[in-house]
């Protein structure tokens, strides 16, 4: 009777071990930048409405300011 020889498992094997890390920090990676990307849209349409916001509040601000000045009741 031959003795069998057992097959190695998958994990085993270095060339598939390195693949498997390999599409792991690639999947990483993408959803990373992913995020990444997101947020810089987010941040950068915050402040646009930031800006509008600031920009309405100055106006108003001046149109409070010149009827105060002139004591003008609404």
């Amino acid at each position: 009777m031959v003795p069998q020889i057992a097959q190695p498992t998958w994990f085993q094997h270095p060339d598939l071990m390195q693949a498997a890390i390999v599409i792991l920090a690639a999947i990483v990676a993408f959803f990373a930048i992913r995020a990444l990307k997101k947020i810089d849209a987010n941040q950068t349409n915050l402040f646009i409405k930031y800006d509008n916001h600031e920009t309405r509040l100055s106006h108003l601000e001046g149109q409070h300011e010149a009827r105060t000045a002139l004591k003008i009741k609404c």
